[in-house]
């Protein structure tokens, strides 16, 4: 009888010990510090959170960090193209039940600004231009996830586009008084990670593709 309180009692201390215990983790900490656990989203992650990544192509490299939250996404992006700078807004998009994270981006790189101009084509035309000269470089990614607890990476793959305005002469119509907008584009590779798990705040930038208005002011 004495053999079996002393096992009772040793039993008891013992479960006394292991609650007071700093080694016994809530669902946050069993799953690498990160709140949620396994029955939040399937992904041990709210969806909430904040990103860096980097995005790479031929000649090219750039860098975002982005928000996520359940009202908004915000970012800014940097991309080295050839070059050419573009500076601009980056944002993301947390889809849990895919474990995916979509991420686009816009930016842009100083041009001439807006003008306006007339002149007389070869078919007695006054005709007159209004252009605004930027460089535009936007694009967009579908990555997967993957938890490497504590953290979360993520990458894919996906694809940017570029369009500027170029004053060679090659205008089909027009001639060479008249800017033509062109466009490209590039297979990117984006790669990054989550850096914390509330969504912080970026200040946006004003970015605006380029555009060509032309239109007769006074026909032969």
């Amino acid at each position: 009888m004495k053999s079996s309180s002393r096992t009772i009692l040793s039993r008891l201390a013992l479960l006394a010990l292991l609650a007071a215990s700093p080694l016994i983790l809530n669902d946050a900490q069993a799953f690498g510090g990160k709140p949620g656990g396994p029955f939040s989203n399937g992904t041990y992650f709210p969806n909430d959170g904040t990103f860096s990544a980097v995005l790479r192509a031929e000649n090219l490299i750039g860098t975002l960090q982005f928000s996520t939250s359940s009202f908004a996404s915000s970012g800014v992006a940097t991309i080295y193209n050839e070059g050419d700078t573009y500076i601009g807004n980056s944002s993301g998009v947390v889809n849990p039940s895919s474990n995916e994270i979509t991420v686009t981006f816009q930016t842009g790189s100083a041009g001439q600004g807006e003008n306006t101009y007339s002149y007389t084509s070869n078919l007695g035309e006054i005709l007159s231009v209004e252009y605004f000269d930027e460089g535009y470089c936007s694009g967009s990614a579908i990555c997967k996830t993957s938890n490497d607890l504590p953290n979360q990476k993520f990458s894919g793959l996906g694809k940017v586009s570029f369009q500027k305005l170029e004053f060679n002469g090659n205008e089909p119509i027009y001639g060479a008084n008249t800017p033509v907008l062109a466009k490209s584009y590039k297979d990117i590779a984006i790669s990054g990670v989550r850096l914390s798990n509330t969504a912080a705040a970026f200040e946006p930038s004003t970015v605006t593709p380029p555009s060509v208005n032309i239109y007769t002011t006074v026909a032969p």
